[in-house]
């Protein structure tokens, strides 16, 4: 599943890059860099980490609007009850930064269960293979 799920991804030049946004309503707005978990799953996706190529250091850090622009994610990634926290899409589209990166101007997000996005074990593949096929298959 591990192997189908890294394969999915199609070849390209240019691979998505994807930031893992942790929010928790409006006040609590942080972006994952390495060692978050998240960034071993977008590397197996084959894409891009937001939050490592904007040159983080720590596993979570408070994030500006301004540094969420310049980290220019194509999709953003989140935990469904974070989405939820501040109003879906809708509400995401409202915090400052978002409408101005890629993303956030083609509303390109993907969530997943909290519980489940950055659980690895038995169902690891299960999850790159949801994660796979919501980023480069969205309308499916």
């Amino acid at each position: 599943e591990i192997s189908a799920a890294e394969n999915a991804a199609p070849e390209s030049s240019e691979p998505p890059k994807i930031a893992f946004l942790y929010m928790r309503g409006p006040a609590i707005k942080m972006l994952a860099g390495p060692g978050s978990g998240a960034d071993a799953l977008i590397e197996a996706l084959g894409a891009r980490d937001a939050g490592v190529e904007s040159g983080l250091t720590e596993q979570f850090v408070p994030v500006t609007s301004e540094a969420l622009i310049a980290a220019a994610p194509d999709v953003i990634l989140m935990m469904t009850k974070g989405l939820e926290s501040i109003g879906g899409i809708e509400g995401l589209e409202q915090i400052p930064g978002i409408a101005q990166t890629p993303a956030g101007r083609d509303r390109r997000v993907v969530d997943m269960d909290d519980g489940t996005i950055l659980s690895f074990g038995p169902n690891t593949g299960k999850v790159l293979g949801a994660l796979s096929k919501a980023v480069y298959d969205p309308a499916s």
